[in-house]
């Protein structure tokens, strides 16, 4: 794989075989801490602290977002696809005013961490809110919402997400054994 361009991304912790195209945006590289056999792909955008374990995949268009208080935390063998929104902080719109140029005393920010247990997948186009964990070997379906933390090795699907079968945990972490 291709080296991280270092004078873009000073203050970035990695580890070992580590891919992120010229053309993604990491606006806080000193608030991530990436580990082996990454893939940040084009057009990505992130604006959180991010720590990850290994095998992981960010695919193009897709944002990580909540500012420089926030964070998102993924285990190994996770994926993001494209166009997939993770939103680690975000405005309360029932009880204030929103606008990132509103001065933080009017301000009412839901800011909690995203976490993903490990052997996640995000499916294309799909959204994730502040506060969810995604307990191991759970997915979500393309285009869908998850609002709440998830059950292990659990599908879940629509707006919101809610649950549609079960994984097979056992080839999965049979698989993961092979690679590892």
């Amino acid at each position: 794989m291709n080296e991280i361009k270092t004078f873009e991304l000073q203050g970035l912790k990695h580890g070992i075989d580590v891919f992120i195209d010229g053309a993604a945006k990491i606006k806080r590289p000193e608030l991530v801490e990436l580990g082996n056999y990454i893939a940040i792909d084009a057009f990505c955008y992130i604006t959180t602290g991010l720590m990850t374990g290994n095998y992981i995949h960010i695919a193009t268009m897709t944002s990580i977002i909540g500012g420089k208080n926030a964070m998102l935390i993924m285990g190994d063998f996770c994926g993001l696809s494209a166009g997939t929104r993770i939103i680690c902080a975000s405005d309360d719109f029932m009880n204030s005013i929103s606008s990132p140029l509103i001065p933080d005393k009017f301000k009412v920010i839901k800011n909690k961490p995203v976490i993903m247990e490990g052997f996640n997948v995000v499916g294309t186009n799909g959204i994730v809110f502040p506060g969810v964990r995604m307990a191991i070997g759970s997915c979500l379906g393309a285009g869908a919402v998850l609002t709440k933390d998830t059950k292990p090795w659990m599908i879940y699907t629509g707006i919101p997400a809610k649950s549609y079968k079960m994984r097979d945990r056992d080839k999965i972490l049979s698989d993961a054994k092979l690679i590892k």
